[in-house]
């Protein structure tokens, strides 16, 4: 047993370990912090301690202890310095922007929480209004950050593209999809960043000769299909309203995203007239030529039927075709009917956009642009005032969303920007269904913003700020009501949804839904497609109707 002792005590010996006895703790070793000077003076001298014993240490500013004390003892046992001496990273809230805090504490201790809150529109880093988050040994969980939400940018259209492309987009952005040349959008035009994500699905872009537009359907005829959509190889019967005959084919194919040539429906008209002269009565033959068909603005003829004629038979047809990016408004054939020609169809011209015409009206384009370029009617184009301008009082901010309207752009006027400080307001005008974001005061300076947001699921029309303009609030936005789906009135008119991501409660105004006819019902002869897409209007749905299909029995020898 003496033996064993010796042999311990050479060990601790040779290591420098040997220690007196009862003596447990050596001198500590504190990450951003400290003891008493002399202690680090003296070090041999007063270290180890012996059981018992007690220290005092502190942290370095911007520290403290787990307890969130800048001092604290500690005391020496057999198992070393109890509690382990350790300093601790303090958090101090940041400036927090577009949000406020529950306290006005703003430094905070190891394990302290810190709840604040986002103003409407912005939102955590989780995605919530309120968040609260842990002060840890790094710092805090998460820091504290207010933000409005933004989506992802969209993938790259494979044959097509987006407008306007960025890098990511907040919350309330909507961007358009157009496709190339021989391509078609199969899905919605127009898609917006919303809270949870893109929506609808954003579209892709299908070759146009996989699919065909609605089918021609010339005067006096019916379609005998319930189809909504129709790729190439597909049939289409066609019949005649009584007491029209048919001329022509009685089927029409969808081929390489055209139709073939359709039928004709043409009144029973007799061989002869009879008409009254001088002489008595005389047999006139007669067999309903139409002169040339009227020219189109805009607007070439195909002409199917050969050379150049001078006039054509009842039932004949011709086709027009629009100049390069001129629109076509109506149907793009004409039918020679008793002598006459339908109405033909309007080439609705494009706009030229260039900066000179919108610096005219002190304006410019919110996206640069290359060079000249042209706008379909109906596309529209985003405008700023140039710097040093603003809007009049009397012209809505919307006004800068400019439409081209068959070759015309109406620009909105731009004035110099005159500010007078002696010009405050008063509160700021409330609006139905809408809140003011951020605290009111009773009285505002020149130029002051205001900015609103509206309940959940209504539709925030015009501008989302009003400014003070000398003593008079710009107009403020309308909060229009959604639209709610409504499972009765599917059921009285026998329809389904034509898409499942459009089952739900409601739509914001101006948002569609598509509808088809249930099993074994038809829409009306009298419909057309665009009835199934119906566009929610100031909370009002227009339901269309489906009725039940008819069976067709043909006519068996006997």
């Amino acid at each position: 047993m003496e033996y064993k002792t010796w042999i311990f005590q050479l060990i601790l010996a040779a290591s420098g370990k040997f220690l007196a006895e009862g003596e447990f703790c050596d001198f500590p070793s504190i990450e951003n912090g400290k003891i008493a000077s002399y202690y680090y003076s003296f070090k041999d001298h007063y270290f180890p301690m012996k059981e018992g014993e007690k220290l005092s240490y502190s942290c370095f500013p911007g520290y403290t202890t787990e307890s969130g004390r800048q001092e604290a003892r500690i005391n020496c046992t057999t198992r070393g310095w109890v509690p382990a001496p350790k300093c601790f990273k303090t958090c101090s809230a940041p400036e927090l922007l577009h949000g406020h805090y529950h306290t006005s504490q703003r430094e905070f201790s190891l394990n302290e929480k810190l709840r604040y809150s986002c103003d409407d529109g912005y939102f955590t880093a989780g995605g919530n209004t309120t968040a609260v988050v842990l002060c840890g040994p790094q710092g805090w969980s998460l820091l504290p950050k207010c933000t409005r939400l933004q989506c992802s940018s969209l993938s790259p259209v494979e044959h097509g593209g987006v407008h306007p492309r960025k890098g990511s987009y907040d919350e309330g952005d909507v961007v358009q999809f157009v496709c190339s040349e021989g391509y078609t959008l199969k899905g919605a035009e127009l898609v917006q960043c919303y809270s949870f994500g893109w929506y609808p699905e954003p579209p892709i872009c299908e070759e146009v000769r996989n699919k065909c537009p609605p089918p021609p359907q010339p005067p006096n005829t019916k379609l005998l299909t319930h189809l909504r959509t129709f790729r190439h190889g597909d049939r289409l019967r066609l019949e005649c309203d009584p007491p029209f005959q048919i001329r022509g084919a009685e089927e029409v194919q969808c081929k390489d995203g055209k139709w073939t040539s359709p039928p004709t429906c043409v009144g029973q008209l007799s061989e002869t007239v009879r008409a009254v002269t001088k002489d008595g009565h005389h047999d006139i033959e007669t067999i309903g030529y139409c002169l040339s068909p009227p020219a189109v603005k805009n607007g070439v003829i195909i002409n199917t039927f050969g050379p150049p004629e001078t006039s054509y038979q009842a039932g004949s047809f011709v086709e027009y075709r629009c100049l390069q990016f001129s629109m076509m408004k109506g149907h793009n054939q004409v039918h020679c009917l008793q002598g006459r020609w339908t109405e033909p169809p309007v080439c609705l011209e494009p706009c030229l956009v260039n900066e000179e015409n919108a610096e005219h009206h002190n304006l410019e384009m919110k996206w640069r642009l290359e060079e000249d370029a042209y706008l379909l009617h109906g596309d529209i184009i985003e405008v700023v005032c140039k710097p040093g301008y603003v809007l009049p009082p009397s012209v809505k901010e919307s006004q800068l969303l400019v439409q081209c309207n068959d070759g015309e752009l109406k620009y909105p006027t731009c004035i110099s920007k005159v500010l007078d400080p002696n010009e405050n307001c008063g509160s700021p005008p409330s609006v139905e269904n809408g809140n003011i974001m951020g605290s009111l005061t009773a009285d505002y300076a020149q130029g002051s913003i205001v900015e609103y947001s509206c309940q959940e699921y209504h539709y925030l029309q015009g501008s989302r700020t009003v400014s003070c303009s000398r003593g008079h609030w710009t107009t403020p936005p309308v909060c229009i009501e959604p639209c709610t789906l409504s499972q009765a009135e599917m059921a009285n008119n026998n329809l389904n949804l034509k898409w499942s991501f459009d089952n739900r409660p409601y739509f914001l105004h101006g948002e569609f839904v598509e509808f088809v006819c249930k099993a074994y019902y038809m829409s009306p002869p009298s419909s057309s497609l665009s009835d199934f897409r119906v566009q929610c209007q100031h909370g009002q749905l227009l339901y269309p109707r489906c009725i039940e299909m008819r069976r067709i029995v043909p006519n068996l020898p006997v």
